[in-house]
């Protein structure tokens, strides 16, 4: 989550009111902001919500509390005055960078705390809700130093020069791109297109090349700038004109008096609220409570929403700035947050539940506890595997499993149908480990026959140099008379052992598996260097 760092007498001053550590955590909590650290006047909050890009700044954080300490309710009033200035959009910038925003915002007074403020919640909004500059850039321009009408364009790498900010020698474009610190952070999202994206005055003076630098000519912002020319460039205008607008929103809080820049057809910003409409009986069903109208209007005006209510529906408007509100659940949220979540009762559940082991988890356990009392270890293998594994390996046809569509990596290129291949990939990795070796396995395979089928299995592996069928068969019979059951051993082929020392596991006259001595081949497949013998057995057959 995004952390910012806030000066508390700037904060207070915003405020209008001073506050001790305490209270600050206690109204905090009515927000999606917690304290990181304090440090004398510096204040470290982690915002708890990514959307709330509002809150990324002093002057977005004194709005909120004003609400909630009562000393404004409903969305904040501004004034957007009209003005002659405009930005004239070349058709040039469409396939590179195509939307761009301006307001221009005049009578700020600025000191080395609100810059540094400014700074960095321009800094937090580019990188987070701008996606780092790709759907949103800011540029700021002390609006005193320019010619207007402005033009958005675009221009050669190669063909202009200009001072980038924080440096004193003109570089071309591309120069910018490869020196500039900026310039090699951000290259990226523009260094493929034929021509940059720049911004330049009536008077051909390059205010910025967006989204990477801005000129030192028009760029640079210190505490005698009182007037101030704000663009947001990006791929889309909805998020461009969202940036531009929270952002200027917090300048008019500093004090700005805000002016309308035209674009084309349009002017911007555009501080228009949005409309919703909830009622009375879905915010009480939502949050189990029983609130009036007059009391969840309340409520949305401690949030800074405008809301009016009549015969249990309400209308909202929703202010600007809050880009995170799309449904009437979002609203009904912040009504439960300034409800406070310390006020809701809990209440007993009336449904009956008992809960339990599965079925099949009971029996895995007590086979897994059988295995161990016999000197066993559990594996846990992966699910996903490849068919050489499955067959090549176990020297077996191929049949059809559940195939991953686009594999990551041919290693895990399906999913397994049966245990012993992952046993056997086990021992190749410890066959340089002391023996005997001792290994169960019970896990989920995915048979593929008419359709996919989830089933249980259980397979084991014993290794040394005199294991033989017997020794299987035993370890077989014991698992099976503990969980109530007798089985026969009906001889069969099957590739993977040896002829003649192989059988089906038969349960009733049914065959619920397969045991015997490893065929040599496998184990050299597998560069296993000891005898081995091994059983896999279907556990969802045995619970059936």
């Amino acid at each position: 989550m995004p952390t910012i760092e806030i000066n508390k007498t700037d904060l207070e001053k915003q405020l209008g009111k001073s506050f001790g550590k305490e209270k600050f955590e206690e109204v905090l909590q009515y927000t999606k902001l917690e304290i990181s650290a304090i440090s004398g006047d510096k204040i470290t909050l982690e915002v708890k919500d990514s959307n709330r890009p509002d809150l990324l700044s002093v002057e977005g954080i004194a709005r909120e509390l004003k609400g909630i300490l009562g000393k404004e309710k409903g969305i904040p009033k501004y004034t957007i005055n009209n003005s002659d200035f405009s930005v004239k959009v070349e058709s040039k910038v469409k396939n590179i960078r195509p939307a761009i925003a301006c307001a221009v915002v005049k009578d700020l007074k600025l000191d080395e705390e609100s810059i540094r403020s400014l700074i960095q919640f321009q800094e937090k909004l580019c990188d987070g809700f701008g996606r780092k500059r790709k759907e949103a850039a800011i540029g700021v321009y002390d609006f005193d130093k320019i010619k207007w009408p402005v033009t958005y364009t675009t221009s050669a790498p190669d063909k202009i020069k200009f001072v980038p900010l924080d440096m004193t020698e003109k570089l071309t474009l591309r120069e910018i791109l490869q020196q500039h610190e900026k310039g090699k952070e951000y290259a990226n999202l523009i260094e493929k297109a034929a021509e940059y994206p720049i911004l330049i005055d009536s008077e051909k003076n390059v205010l910025s090349m967006p989204p990477v630098i801005n000129s030192e000519y028009s760029g640079k912002v210190t505490t005698a700038t009182k007037n101030l020319f704000v663009e947001v460039t990006g791929l889309n205008f909805k998020r461009v004109l969202q940036t531009l607008d929270i952002f200027v929103a917090a300048l008019a809080d500093r004090g700005g008096k805000i002016f309308s820049v035209k674009i084309g057809n349009i002017k911007t910003p555009d501080f228009k609220a949005k409309s919703k409409k909830l009622t009375v009986e879905e915010v009480n069903s939502r949050l189990g409570i029983k609130l009036t109208n007059k009391e969840i209007t309340k409520l949305l005006e401690k949030a800074r929403y405008n809301a009016k209510s009549k015969a249990g529906n309400i209308e909202v408007e929703v202010p600007f700035y809050r880009t995170d509100v799309i449904h009437a659940v979002d609203i009904t949220e912040d009504i439960a947050i300034m409800y406070g979540y310390s006020n809701f009762q809990p209440e007993e559940l009336k449904i009956a539940t008992t809960g339990s082991i599965l079925e099949k988890t009971k029996l895995s356990n007590k086979i897994s506890s059988l295995f161990v009392g016999l000197g066993f270890q559990e594996a846990a293998t992966m699910t996903l595997t490849n068919k050489e594994s499955l067959f090549k390996k176990m020297h077996v046809q191929a049949e059809q499993v559940v195939e991953i569509e686009n594999p990551v990596s041919l290693t895990y290129s399906c999913v397994r149908n049966w245990l012993l291949p992952s046993l056997c990939e086990f021992l190749s990795k410890n066959k340089d480990v002391d023996f005997p070796q001792k290994i169960f396995e019970i896990g989920e395979c995915i048979l593929l026959e008419k359709r996919p089928e989830e089933r249980l299995k259980l397979a084991f592996v014993s290794a040394y140099n005199k294991v033989n069928f017997t020794d299987a068969r035993q370890i077989l019979e014991y698992i099976l008379q503990n969980l109530g059951l007798e089985c026969k051993i009906r001889p069969c082929e099957h590739g993977s052992f040896i002829p003649g020392r192989v059988g089906n596991i038969m349960i009733n006259d049914k065959n619920y598996g397969i045991i015997g001595e490893v065929n040599p081949a496998v184990l050299n497949s597998w560069n296993i260097k000891m005898p081995a013998v091994a059983v896999e057995l279907d556990i969802t057959e045995l619970m059936n």
